[in-house]
């Protein structure tokens, strides 16, 4: 008998959609074209986009999301443009407007996607005690793409500030967003630092990130600084394809078909769901909204790209919607899991538990599973194969389960 822990759980292909440059009310866009342009001397269109994006779309688009099943990540700078914080009051808005951005937030926005920090302000690097720039002036996305690596408390401390203000605005993280390629040259310091930053303030264990995008090929799930002994390690989030849904402007390209044609065939998402690599999608809030709120020319490209998806797939058989850190907790616990066969029975050691734990038995006839004592039901068919149940083909049989303990005892008749 021959046993592996599945690549996703309940071997179905992880979707999720990542969400960039989110935060409360502030359309980031406006500010930092407009304060970039006086560093670099572009003349990028900010006056063309809006200051705001109201609550009223933030909350439909999340509405909408929650109906269809949509999952994923979505940022809230905690400081964005260096405008006031959001566990505080940003001057822009009066408190009961703050105050229902979040309430809103918390209730639509957080069932279904993960909360991160995109450090603290998407713009200008701050000092974290008094969040004001830098005398240097230097930019999260430009001079921190390779982070000052001599000494990590510094890294750490500015990454688990933007993690607190979080924390207290009643929005817990777990994981960070890259503000551009923010720490993209020294990813193992940079991992290193955004572990120990998220565990001081959420004690989330497998912490994720977002930095990197796969548009062609095959699409990795790595895992760094694993730790077995303390059950910790950090997830990567790769994303499969380019933003086609308005950009990080507000006024980008659009394309449905890009991701996945019209005849469920062509497009990026189909490859890498039929090579059986997660299907992550980064997409930008502005995008989403447009240049004011009858545009919306992102969430009407994403809309067609859910139907087209819900369509290829119409039982949920092959693919899953998951938020980022359901990915990167099943991930780190494949990853760090040992496998022990011995006749009928398999013991697991699992460093990281993660729910749908999910094993691949090939050379055994399987009537039977039992784990830890406790018999699962066998599922006629992959529509319903969920946590709790075995199901059999003809070269193997697939068992699902939520591990209670670290070990974990599996028999099969």
């Amino acid at each position: 008998m021959n046993v592996q822990i599945t690549r996703h759980a309940l071997d179905r292909v992880p979707l999720s959609l990542l969400i960039d440059d989110s935060t409360l009310l502030v359309n980031l866009s406006y500010f930092w074209m407009r304060d970039r342009n006086a560093v670099d001397g572009e003349n990028r269109r900010w006056e063309d986009v809006p200051v705001v994006i109201p609550e009223s779309f933030t909350r439909t688009f999340a509405e909408w999301c929650l109906a269809h099943g949509v999952r994923g990540k979505y940022s809230v700078v905690p400081c964005p443009a260096g405008l006031g914080r959001v566990d505080e009051q940003i001057p822009l808005f009066t408190g009961s407007q703050h105050e229902s951005w979040l309430k809103m937030c918390r209730e639509t926005i957080m069932p279904a996607f993960d909360i991160t920090p995109e450090m603290l302000t998407h713009s200008v690097v701050v000092d974290p005690k008094t969040l004001k720039p830098l005398p240097s002036g230097i930019w999260e996305q430009y001079e921190w793409v390779s982070l000052p690596d001599d000494e990590d408390g510094p890294i750490i401390e500015y990454i688990a500030t933007a993690c607190r203000i979080l924390d207290q605005a009643g929005l817990p993280p777990t994981g960070v967003t890259s503000p551009g390629y923010f720490g993209g040259q020294t990813l193992s310091f940079y991992t290193h630092c955004l572990g120990q930053a998220v565990r001081s303030v959420s004690g989330t264990p497998t912490p994720f990130f977002f930095t990197r995008s796969a548009d062609r090929g095959r699409v990795e799930s790595p895992v760094w600084h694993k730790d077995k002994k303390q059950g910790i390690g950090v997830g990567e989030m790769i994303t499969c394809a380019g933003d086609w849904t308005g950009n990080w402007t507000g006024y980008g390209e659009v394309s449905a078909d890009r991701y996945i044609t019209d005849d469920l065939q062509g497009g990026r998402l189909p490859e890498v769901i039929d090579a059986g690599d997660p299907a992550l999608l980064c997409s930008h809030w502005q995008g989403f909204y447009g240049l004011h709120n009858e545009d919306q020319r992102g969430f009407k490209t994403l809309q067609t790209v859910v139907e087209r998806l819900k369509a290829r797939d119409p039982n949920g058989e092959w693919t899953q919607w998951r938020k980022c850190s359901e990915i990167a907790g099943y991930t780190c616990c494949r990853e760090m899991a040992e496998i022990k066969v011995e006749k009928n029975t398999i013991e697991l050691d699992l460093p990281v538990l993660s729910s749908e734990l999910t094993l691949r038995v090939t050379g055994a006839d399987v009537k039977e599973v039992k784990v830890d004592g406790k018999p699962l039901r066998v599922a006629k068919t992959r529509r319903v194969f969920i946590s709790g149940t075995f199901i059999r083909f003809a070269d193997e049989t697939l068992v699902a389960f939520d591990p209670k303990a670290r070990k974990v005892r599996i028999e099969v008749a």
